[in-house]
């Protein structure tokens, strides 16, 4: 089952085909924040670092982003791979699937995103008329949920979830696709389907199931950052 993982095609050697709950991986943050490697830094290399691969496999310059973001830690690493991908000359737009980010690293990639003049729609303002979020989109990248997500998706969510897969558009996801858990591999029926999984530092349970391999298409994992503050970590 782990045949899907791949790393080879991203020079990233320190980075180990292991799997780690959700739990764990927070406990692994946590280490990785005392010995000095803070949460911002850590979200700051997951963005850039997923933004690099997305611009190994995509000439990006000129080519229609769309970026949805949750309003948590995931919607942040969003946040962060809009700010590349708009350096390396896409039209990047960025959708608000539940309004302003609710942490503060997040909101603070927020802002720094406003400050680039990039477009930001926010779903939940009923008061803003919204573009059609996919049309003519040719990367689409969901940040909306990360691997701690269990349950079923909620309006507006689900709406957006079904417009993503309705799309033409290439589909990456940063963690993983949201609707799925990522613990038990559970999976909302509206779950996105992403072509590629950018995965953070280790690989989480749903990642290594067969049935879940429609939602996560291949699956890259990258570094962030971790084995350099702690090289013996799992």
């Amino acid at each position: 089952m782990m045949e899907r993982q791949k790393t080879d095609h991203f020079d990233q050697a320190s980075v180990k085909i292991v799997v780690v709950t959700a739990s764990q991986m927070k406990e692994i943050e946590k280490k990785a924040a005392e010995a000095g490697l803070s949460y911002y830094q850590m979200m700051e290399n997951a963005g850039i670092r997923a933004a690099e691969y997305i611009t190994r496999c995509h000439s990006v310059e000129g080519k229609i982003v769309t970026i949805f973001c949750g309003k948590g830690n995931n919607g942040g690493d969003g946040f962060v791979v809009a700010r590349k991908l708009k350096e390396e000359g896409a039209s990047v737009k960025l959708i608000l699937v539940e309004g302003e980010p609710k942490t503060e690293d997040a909101l603070k990639n927020c802002r720094m995103c406003q400050a680039m003049s990039i477009p930001m729609y926010q779903i939940s303002d009923r008061n803003e008329k919204l573009p059609d979020p996919v049309k003519d989109a040719d990367l689409i990248i969901d940040a909306i949920y990360g691997t701690g997500f269990h349950g079923e998706l909620r309006e507006p969510v689900r709406k957006i979830t079904r417009q993503i897969n309705a799309s033409d558009a290439i589909i990456y996801a940063l963690d993983i696709p949201s609707g799925l858990s990522g613990d038990s591999g559970m999976a909302d029926s509206d779950t996105v389907k992403a072509k590629e999984t950018i995965v953070f530092h280790r690989l989480k349970p749903a990642h290594a199931l067969e049935n879940t391999e429609k939602y996560c298409g291949q699956v890259t994992c990258i570094s962030i950052g971790i084995e350099e503050v702690l090289p013996d970590i799992t």
